[in-house]
């Protein structure tokens, strides 16, 4: 018999389904459960980007376990933890991979154990209300069962789940191709089981039906079916225990980036969905062209300076309107447009923060002001402020 072939998941190719079981209505606990905590990772290389998974493992520490094939020798890495809709995780990469520079969070490779194939990443923050994904107080046993969660490259798709059976634990020693005349070779505890990994779920987590790591992802068999092995929990606790991991600082986690404006419809001058194709369109201007957008409609004049801006001349309430545009734009920090609407008095400004006018042509701000009037007076808002949100996305000069 022809010894088993196994490859790193993360760069090579298999394909395979996933067996249905009884206990699914346990599975879809444990992915809620976990879900939160479970990685995508990018790592660049000389040959291109790799992509794998990860988990976070320690909150205080910012510290994400994975594999040295996912990172290999590069110090840094970018990670994306899940975004919610509805209670559920967004499973599109186009949503992670348009939203990058503020979705995507940097990292430093704080330890390397080539020898059983894991690595710890060090982030320099985590989402608010993440935590740490506990470990089992003991390795799994044949027959059970236990569920792992990755990011397979070959799917559009990211945090699939997959089910599976233990079919032995047990010390191994194994070689991976990295590349090209590039080869990992392991000794350590292994956890084989009948799941159907992929590439691209390397690095993930391996879970036991109370949703606690007893694994981690390392590959598959190509020459074999359902026969995938996963890092044991007893070579992540020496990992995890090492001097240089034990000593590593909790050091104050880095700023979040700034995020998208919201738009705010206190004079009711557009439709809900409107209102909801707007902040899409404010979310990816922020995230492509690095400029804001902040409307903001309003019913009245602020209270105590009505009856004054009721009495005002035309000229005087422009002024008044230049004079409460800046000021929201300061007190949001935006960067980019402001756009300020009132039903009593009418009025309508548009303003653009100092550091983003010269990113415009000089007579934009007019063309802005004359879509968004004809709208208003002709009761097309809902057409206006969407096609003033395109203007600036198409005319916007590169940060």
């Amino acid at each position: 018999m022809s010894p088993v072939r196994r490859v790193c998941v993360a760069l090579a190719v298999l394909a395979a389904s996933p067996v249905a079981r009884a206990d699914d209505n346990e599975g879809s606990k444990v992915y809620k459960k976990t879900i939160p905590s479970v990685v995508w990772i990018h790592s660049t290389r000389d040959r291109g980007l790799a992509t794998g998974s990860g988990t976070l493992v320690d909150k205080q520490k910012r510290l994400v376990l994975t594999n040295y094939h996912v990172v290999e020798d590069n110090p840094r890495a970018k990670v994306f933890f899940p975004d919610f809709r509805d209670d559920k995780p967004i499973a599109e990469k186009k949503h992670y991979t348009d939203r990058a520079s503020r979705l995507a969070i940097p990292g430093r490779v704080i330890a390397l154990e080539k020898s059983v194939d894991l690595a710890l990443i060090q982030l320099d923050r985590i989402p608010d209300g993440t935590n740490a994904v506990p470990l089992a107080t003991k390795t799994p046993e044949p027959g059970q069962s236990v569920h792992s969660i990755g990011n397979t490259g070959k799917s559009d798709a990211l945090w699939g789940y997959v089910p599976g059976k233990v079919r032995q634990v047990y010390k191994h020693q194994w070689s991976a191709q990295l590349g090209p005349g590039r080869i990992l070779r392991c000794r350590g505890e292994v956890i084989e089981t009948d799941s159907a990994t992929n590439p691209g779920d390397s690095g993930g987590p391996l879970l036991n039906d109370k949703g606690e790591l007893v694994g981690v992802t390392h590959g598959g068999a190509t020459n074999a079916q359902l026969l995938s092995t996963f890092i044991s929990l007893s070579e992540v606790q020496k990992v995890l225990k090492s001097e240089g991991v034990s000593t590593a600082k909790a050091d104050a986690p880095k700023a979040d980036p700034p995020k998208p404006k919201v738009v705010a419809d206190g004079g009711k001058f557009f439709s809900a969905e409107t209102m909801k194709k707007l902040q899409a369109s404010i979310d990816e201007l922020k995230e492509q062209k690095q400029v804001d957008l902040l409307v903001e409609t309003f019913a009245a004049a602020p209270k105590e300076d009505l009856e004054k801006v009721r009495g005002m001349t035309a000229s005087e309430r422009l002024a008044y309107a230049r004079s409460w545009a800046t000021k929201r734009g300061m007190a949001e920090k935006v960067s980019g447009v402001v756009v300020i609407v009132s039903a009593d008095p009418k009025m309508l400004y548009v303003a653009f923060s100092p550091d983003t006018r010269a990113r415009f042509p000089d007579d934009f701000n007019g063309k802005l002001v004359k879509t968004l009037t004809e709208g208003l007076t002709n009761e097309k808002a809902d057409d206006a402020i969407l096609a003033v949100a395109k203007m600036i996305g198409e005319t916007v000069k590169p940060k």
